[in-house]
């Protein structure tokens, strides 16, 4: 499954990521887990149960991994993002995850909107 990593414009420019940075979780090469493993001491397994229990080490390996098949050369002890506007996403949900999402008000599972209050909604008069 082909999913789309979000990354603010600048870490976007930043690091010389493509738009959209392509993470497929349906392939894992013998090279990206060595290297991953080199790296972080993360199997692929380890990255994704980080990502899904929210560490940001689980990020960060997504991101590199990502990058690293983007032709990105960028040193995993020195990969940084901002967190809270990073989000990896299927760019072609299904219309159930669709509606699901658009009503999702917790996107970095830490009980958090991650919207700033003057991003919210205007009060209507």
């Amino acid at each position: 499954m082909q999913l789309h990593i979000i990354l603010s414009d600048e870490d976007r420019q930043r690091l010389g990521a493509p738009d959209p940075l392509v993470y497929d979780r349906g392939v894992f090469r013998v090279s990206e887990a060595t290297a991953l493993y080199k790296v972080a001491g993360m199997t692929r397994k380890d990255m994704h149960e980080a990502y899904d229990a929210g560490n940001p080490e689980g990020r960060k390996a997504i991101t590199w991994l990502a990058l690293r098949r983007a032709g990105v050369d960028a040193r995993y002890s020195e990969l940084d993002f901002d967190l809270l506007r990073w989000a990896l996403v299927d760019p072609n949900p299904k219309p159930a995850e669709a509606a699901a999402d658009a009503g999702a008000e917790d996107p970095d599972g830490e009980g958090n909107s991650g919207a700033l209050p003057s991003e919210g909604p205007t009060p209507q008069s």
